[in-house]
């Protein structure tokens, strides 16, 4: 469940998703737990020790060698590569926008009280403008015309109001999210 996470959060809402991420850790401790039980029982059966005996811990060992090693898979891997990508950083959320190869572009977003919405569409890009078109409906604190200016992503309609471009602060800056808030 952990190598689909990705898609079970960006896809499932309510109750589903709930069920889903709490079985995560639920069965991170029951593995772990049961990984501590097989090597005590391996220790104390060390003079007969069968390999059917031992199958359970092995194939455990395995499964938490495979979770932490550099060759884990992630099933965000499957997307189309990522062509760049921005952030916002507020004081009690954040968002981030990838915007992929294949023009695709999603928008995650998270905050206080467990917040967690995503926003998908296609994109393109004409100069230094940016023209977002979303599936759904568009989330409404970001427009769908975007102009990249000093590695900011600024609305075009707040461009046009003012000349300044001074205070980026409540703009998606360029890049990963570098934790500021």
């Amino acid at each position: 469940m952990t190598t689909f996470y990705y898609h079970i959060d960006k896809h499932l809402t309510g109750i589903g998703f709930i069920i889903l991420t709490l079985i995560i850790p639920t069965t991170f401790i029951a593995m772990l737990v049961y990984l501590i039980k097989g090597l005590i029982g391996i220790i104390r059966n060390r003079n007969n020790l069968t390999l059917l005996f031992c199958m359970p811990t092995i194939i455990t060992v395995i499964t938490f060698l495979f979770i932490f090693s550099p060759w884990y898979f992630d099933s965000e891997d499957l997307e189309s590569k990522i062509e760049f990508r921005a952030c916002y950083e507020g004081t009690q959320n954040q968002s981030s926008i990838k915007f992929r190869e294949d023009k695709s572009f999603e928008i995650h977003s998270t905050g206080v009280f467990f917040a967690n919405s995503w926003y998908t569409g296609h994109w393109n890009k004409s100069g230094d403008t940016l023209f977002m078109e979303f599936d759904d409906k568009n989330p409404g604190f970001i427009g769908d015309t975007l102009v990249i200016r000093n590695e900011y992503l600024i609305e075009l309609k707040k461009l046009a109001l003012t000349d300044s471009t001074k205070d980026y602060r409540k703009n998606y800056y360029l890049g990963y999210c570098k934790g500021l808030n």
